[in-house]
């Protein structure tokens, strides 16, 4: 693709170079306009060849345009995946961390209830 692409180029730059050196040399002179009327086809066709390569060139440009648009989308959705993946990740790290939280908690209220049992022993004078 890139070497067509390449001599695409290399031909409009040089029917560009050629209209512009045609017009230059010939600017001055009405033989050489009347010239160009004798050979109304040549410059049909030459316009028409010209016209056509700048069409295939703009063509070209929208179709990589719409693959570079379909490849930034695709990258997008690889990027929202892994965005999901790792807030998947943290929330999952995070329920363990709030659970290990709650049973410290857990453990400090059966510590209150074996020291309040104490306390009833420890005073009853009874026992």
């Amino acid at each position: 693709m890139k070497t067509f692409k390449t001599i695409l180029f290399v031909a409009l730059l040089i029917f560009h170079i050629a209209t512009v050196v045609i017009i230059s040399i010939g600017k001055n002179d009405l033989n050489f306009l009347f010239d160009l009327f004798k050979q109304m086809d040549l410059v049909q066709y030459t316009s028409i060849a010209g016209l056509v390569l700048f069409l295939v060139v703009i063509f070209l440009f929208k179709q990589e345009e719409k693959a570079k648009a379909k490849l930034v989308e695709k990258h997008e959705q690889e990027l929202n995946q892994f965005k999901a993946k790792l807030y998947d990740k943290k929330e999952a790290e995070s329920t363990p961390a709030a659970s290990t939280k709650t049973e410290p908690s857990s453990e400090k209220e059966e510590d209150n209830q074996k020291d309040d049992t104490t306390k009833t022993e420890d005073t009853n004078p009874q026992s």
